[in-house]
């Protein structure tokens, strides 16, 4: 009867350890899915934009958009075409107000 509280015993510090190390790389997992998320939405970008050329394409949501302007003022503020992906507060005001400086794309197909 020693032997299996002995047992139990040593296994729940291993069981404790399991769950910590599981939570961890679960943590680990979620960050390296958002990392990759974004990396494929900048090659989606970078692929749409050589299909259309010289231009910058940004996401925002499911959509991709071309700008239009190389440079613009929003909100007294100057934003730079190829700024415009990483400045999603700016971002969002163009796609809400529909603004004339974004025109809707269809995502790259994936290569063949």
């Amino acid at each position: 009867m020693a032997d299996k509280t002995e047992k139990e015993e040593t296994r729940q510090p291993t069981i404790e350890s399991l769950t910590a190390e599981n939570t961890r790389l679960q943590g680990e997992l979620e960050l390296a899915q958002g990392i990759i998320a974004g990396q494929a939405e900048q090659l989606a970008n970078v692929e749409t934009a050589q299909q259309h050329g010289d231009v910058v394409v940004v996401s925002y949501g499911k959509q991709q958009y071309r700008v239009l302007a190389k440079k613009f003022h929003i909100k007294g503020a100057e934003v730079k075409a190829e700024d415009l992906g990483k400045n999603q507060e700016a971002l969002k005001h163009l796609v809400e107000s529909k603004s004339g400086l974004l025109a809707p794309v269809a995502k790259a197909e994936a290569a063949k």
